[in-house]
């Protein structure tokens, strides 16, 4: 079993708020993304989970790294490395959910709403759109997007690389059922 650090506060893989998922339409894989980053040293974590119509996740990913300049850079690394996955999964429908809400109208409009320095990541994900026959970006607030959020926090503390199929960290599979019921 991979596991979720222990020693990283239980503050930061867990939240009093009830999460409100959705799973995708029938056939359509789901991946929620998020990003974590540090101001003070700009190290990041990236994390993915993967989940079908049914709720059932079917993998999560998560990295680390250094040097981002700042949190959009590292929502808009994260959405180019979820497409990437979708990819080498060979996933052909796919909806991407986030809560970087400038980057997710930056991709759906044809305005970009984000920082300079994060335009060209925005022109090489629409470039990775279309590979796929059926890419949504959705918008949700943080508090629906808990479980991802938990895997970003912490391989930007602990700097592991994550990848898991199959047996998921208690305190992973205790996020990913409140979504499920509550979905």
């Amino acid at each position: 079993m991979h596991c979720i650090d222990p020693t990283i506060p239980v503050t930061l893989i867990s939240s009093s708020n009830d999460s409100r998922w959705k799973p995708p339409a029938v056939g359509v894989m789901k991946y929620n993304i998020d990003g974590s980053f540090d101001h003070d040293s700009n190290k990041f974590g990236t994390g993915i989970v993967l989940r079908d119509h049914t709720g059932t996740c079917l993998g999560i990913k998560g990295s680390s790294g250094n040097g981002a300049l700042n949190p959009e850079a590292v929502e808009c690394m994260e959405v180019r490395e979820a497409l990437s996955w979708a990819k080498e999964r060979n996933h052909p429908s796919i909806q991407i959910e986030a809560d970087a809400k400038l980057v997710i109208d930056s991709i759906n409009g044809n305005v970009l709403l984000i920082q300079w320095e994060n335009k060209n990541l925005i022109k090489e994900i629409k470039h990775l759109i279309s590979s796929f026959y059926i890419c949504e970006f959705v918008y949700v607030s943080r508090d629906n997007n808990q479980v991802v959020d938990a895997v970003a926090k912490n391989v930007r503390h602990t700097t592991k690389t994550l990848e898991i199929f199959g047996e998921f960290d208690p305190a992973i599979c205790v996020l990913l059922e409140k979504d499920h019921n509550s979905s």
